[in-house]
């Protein structure tokens, strides 16, 4: 039987993946999740600060980053993760919570908040967007500070990387994040259910500093 949506396990799904060129890798999908972010950073600010406020998409990166395979579907995925970030903006909790932890938190903070969004063994892809939204609201915090805007992306893609990636190549790539509209109510039942797991991850944030 196959794994139900949103459970990543390798051995019991029969799903297979969309066809490539080539079989996308862990690191194919964390360098497209940087591209990802980026936008998703750039077209936060622009809209909730204003196009004098937004750095562009390349000050957010390192030149020479990798990017990763060409996403064929950049702006559906976009799309996606926007509609996923409204919805949280829709919980006056949510962006307040995850608003308490500095951008000059720990690797091993961020690492602790980022988890909690996983800790029950569940993925889906709003937990995925949560996760870039979470970004948004530390590097909103540091716009005059692109070093540390690009050590919090870099976190984000090494988190994605070494924890998320599989399940996303399971699930067909980062265009397969259309289920998230296929799945609306199972996915929302994750968004009233994050602030608990945002309160786990700033108390102990607050507890180790």
């Amino acid at each position: 039987m196959a794994a139900a949506q949103g459970t990543y396990n390798p051995l019991l799904s029969k799903k297979m993946p969309r066809e490539y060129k080539r079989q996308l890798s862990k690191d194919d999908i964390g360098n497209q999740a940087r591209v990802l972010l980026n936008h998703f950073i750039h077209d936060r600010i622009s809209r909730e600060q204003g196009e004098e406020q937004v750095p562009s998409t390349e000050e957010l990166q390192e030149p020479g980053t990798p990017t990763g395979p060409p996403l064929e579907h950049m702006q559906e995925i976009g799309r996606a993760l926007r509609c996923i970030g409204d919805e949280l903006d829709k919980n006056p909790n949510i962006p307040s919570l995850c608003s308490q932890v500095s951008p000059e938190a720990t690797t091993d903070t961020f690492l602790t908040v980022a988890k909690s969004f996983f800790s029950d063994g569940v993925y889906n892809w709003g937990r995925v967007g949560c996760l870039f939204y979470f970004a948004y609201k530390m590097v909103v915090k540091a716009l005059n500070k692109i070093a540390l805007i690009r050590a919090i992306i870099n976190w984000v893609v090494n988190f994605i990387t070494d924890y998320v990636a599989p399940w996303i190549i399971e699930r067909g790539g980062w265009e397969a994040i259309e289920e998230y509209f296929g799945t609306p109510k199972n996915q929302m039942m994750f968004v009233l259910g994050l602030g608990a797991l945002t309160v786990v991850g700033v108390y102990m944030y607050k507890t180790w500093n």
